[in-house]
């Protein structure tokens, strides 16, 4: 299981591997872990919402590692005009928001269309995600 301090950077991360594997059996590409009913991060990503033009994320604390790349998205999207917030995400916001996105090194910034078979808005990337790629992807260039 993961420790208390999800936020210190540690090569001990089975619970991660596990979870990832057993998502990948079921068709998925990510899992994401749930404490106290909020979504915290993914097995290797970071997580954000969209929800009226607002981009949303669990914030920063010992339950998430904060990683470089969630920490560019939220520079680049501020610096595009969209609202940024740092907020608990529920598992409900998740189903309920107009745009889910991942983050992470080797996947950039990825839409998600849908998670447990549901369609997340209207389950194809969402304009507030491909304005945030385009960004991302110019500083890469």
């Amino acid at each position: 299981m993961r420790w208390a301090r999800c936020n210190v950077k540690s090569v001990s991360l089975l619970a991660n591997v596990l979870a990832k594997q057993q998502a990948r059996d079921r068709g998925a590409f990510e899992a994401l872990f749930v404490r106290d009913g909020y979504v915290v991060e993914g097995t290797t990503s970071n997580v954000a919402v969209v929800r009226d033009r607002v981009l949303i994320t669990p914030p920063e604390g010992p339950l998430l590692l904060s990683g470089v790349t969630r920490k560019v998205v939220l520079t680049v999207a501020q610096q595009a005009g969209v609202a940024v917030k740092e907020e608990p995400l529920t598992e409900a916001d998740l189903y309920t928001s107009d745009e889910v996105l991942l983050t992470g090194t080797t996947i950039e910034v990825l839409p998600v269309a849908r998670i447990n078979g549901r369609p997340i808005g209207a389950g194809a990337p969402g304009p507030v995600t491909c304005l945030v790629m385009d960004r991302f992807k110019r500083i890469l260039a």
